[in-house]
């Protein structure tokens, strides 16, 4: 069987990262091959077009096909091919839709001689369904169930699943989310995956990850090169050219961004070595340490493709296929303990996890949110982005899909909110992209209840030291309501705050045998959204003593 994978290489990698919707599950069609061909086509010519298929390369498949239709413009067996080298070709979903309709054309819709007529209305349904043509991809899905034999069972799985899609699909485009969003343009984006963006607190530091050209070589059998990491800078009201990050975390495999600290300074990337696992590297004197592999019980003897620390780096959640979890990929949380190291690993429940694959987790910045991506819940084709609140107990609530147009029928994944909520970093494949996977930023309106504010400075003592006792209270000028109660960095003497803008507010900073100090602070709302911008800085004050 040809397989509709856009990505290999990188699904090879990361396990399915960013594979898009039109990949083809494995339980399809098992039995399914394009041996045959039609009657007075050479032999050497189909098994030239589906070696070319095999290997990824539909590109040179569909143009080889082409010159084969000069010879034979009616041949179905040709159009099926090329509307599966379409729906793999960036853009050409939509072109897809006219050789497959011919396919199912001449197949009809179920054959006992072959399966050419399933895997044409399969595929055209799929064509359907990427291009929001939803009806009509749930029609010919449903007709697939009722005429394929039973005893197809996994045939039967993959039809229902796509149905399942398709119905997820209308009841959320029927409430679609305000928001704007904007690719990040060719500072960042090629014609290859850009994706699994990390921006720093500030917003000043972005890295990402691409199969561009970079430290590794690709071989002859590849056509994407191994990813390597990438990096830019905010400067001047917009981007830098990315750079990449260099031999010091690149190497000739591949290496992806999973998690980068709110200061920009601690990197958690992934690489495959083994099945897979999870690396950390500092940012000390300017240079990237070289990364060292997670101990266990993060990384284990299977593989672990994906992680997000929490905003103080105690806590992390990370993505595994290992064996006690609900099926496929799975996402465990773990914390640390007081002697630094880290404590037990543990699956989240059902309410987050499914049978199928969950990737890409992101904690909130207090820890009491939780997005990433599934398969599973009421995605509306293949990977959605979803978000899971915790109670006061504790516990993952109910995941929810966060909405229509930010997903899509494809695969949606690397949703990176702000610390402020007001924006969010995310990776997808959109029509007018720079080429595959497109990094992208998404805007929420004004009044939105995302609209927040990031509020940082610095506190010293007389001495020049880090005032790492001083308790920092915000209330509301208004309401005299108690917002939230902060401590700066032991080291550094940073605080960071996050606190909703169109308020007035009095901060008050208290430290054993100290002056305390009083300052209001005024956070409006932004003027226009459409804007971007980064954290609110408060001159450094100095603890003075009694």
């Amino acid at each position: 069987m040809i397989f509709a994978n856009l990505i290999q290489n990188i699904a090879a990698i990361t396990n399915n990262l960013i594979m898009l919707k039109i990949i083809i599950t494995s339980l399809l069609i098992a039995c399914l091959s394009f041996h045959s061909f039609a009657q007075k086509i050479k032999k050497k010519d189909i098994v030239a077009v589906e070696s070319l298929m095999q290997s990824d390369d539909y590109k040179q498949a569909n143009i080889l096909i082409n010159k084969l239709q000069k010879k034979h413009p009616n041949d179905a067996y040709l159009n099926l091919l090329e509307g599966i080298c379409l729906l793999n070709l960036e853009g050409n979903t939509k072109a897809a839709i006219d050789p497959l309709e011919m396919a199912t054309q001449h197949y009809g819709i179920y054959s006992t001689k072959d399966d050419y007529a399933i895997e044409a209305n399969y595929h055209l349904a799929q064509a359907y369904h990427l291009n929001y043509r939803f009806d009509e991809a749930l029609q010919i899905f449903k007709q697939l169930q009722d005429t394929i034999p039973q005893k197809r069972t996994n045939l039967h799985q993959a039809i229902q699943q796509e149905i399942t899609f398709c119905n997820n699909a209308i009841i959320l485009k029927k409430n679609p989310v305000d928001f704007r969003i904007t690719n990040l343009g060719k500072a960042i984006n090629t014609e290859f995956d850009e994706h699994s963006p990390v921006v720093s607190g500030d917003e000043n530091l972005l890295m990402f990850t691409s199969n561009k050209q970079g430290v590794g070589k690709a071989n002859t059998e590849q056509i994407l090169f191994p990813e390597d990491i990438y990096y830019t800078q905010w400067r001047d009201g917009g981007w830098l050219p990315s750079s990449n990050i260099g031999a010091a975390i690149n190497t000739n495999n591949y290496d992806a961004t999973c998690s980068l600290s709110s200061d920009g300074k601690t990197l958690i990337l992934y690489r495959n070595t083994n099945k897979g696992d999870l690396y950390i590297s500092n940012l000390e004197n300017e240079q990237w340490t070289t990364p060292k592999r997670l101990p266990k019980p993060i990384n284990s003897v299977y593989e672990e493709s994906h992680a997000s620390l929490s905003l103080d780096g105690n806590t992390m959640v990370f993505t595994s296929d290992r064996p006690d979890g609900m099926g496929a990929k799975d996402i465990y949380v773990v914390h640390k303990l007081p002697d630094g190291s880290w404590g037990k690993t543990n699956l989240l429940n059902d309410n987050v996890n499914t049978e199928v694959n969950e990737e890409s987790p992101f904690l909130s910045y207090d820890g009491n949110s939780l997005f990433f991506a599934s398969e599973g819940h009421n995605s509306m084709g293949g990977f959605d982005i979803f978000k899971s609140e915790k109670d006061e107990n504790g516990n993952w609530q109910k995941a929810v899909n966060i909405g229509y147009p930010i997903n899509t029928p494809g695969d949606d994944l690397f949703y990176i909110p702000t610390l402020d909520g007001q924006r969010v970093y995310f990776a997808s494949e959109r029509p007018g992209g720079y080429g595959r996977t497109d990094i992208y930023i998404i805007e929420f309106p004004i009044h939105d209840d995302r609209s927040l504010a990031v509020v940082s400075g610095y506190l010293f003592t007389e001495k020049g030291m880090p005032s790492s006792k001083s308790i920092i209270t915000i209330t509301s000028k208004e309401t005299n309501e108690h917002i939230g109660t902060y401590k700066p960095q032991t080291n550094t003497g940073k605080y960071t705050m996050i606190l909703p803008t169109g308020v007035n507010y009095r901060m008050l900073i208290e430290t054993p045998g100290m002056v305390s100090i009083n300052k209001d602070i005024e956070l409006p709302y932004r003027v226009d959204y459409k804007s971007r911008h980064t954290a609110t800085y408060i001159d450094p004050m100095v603890i003075k003593k009694q």
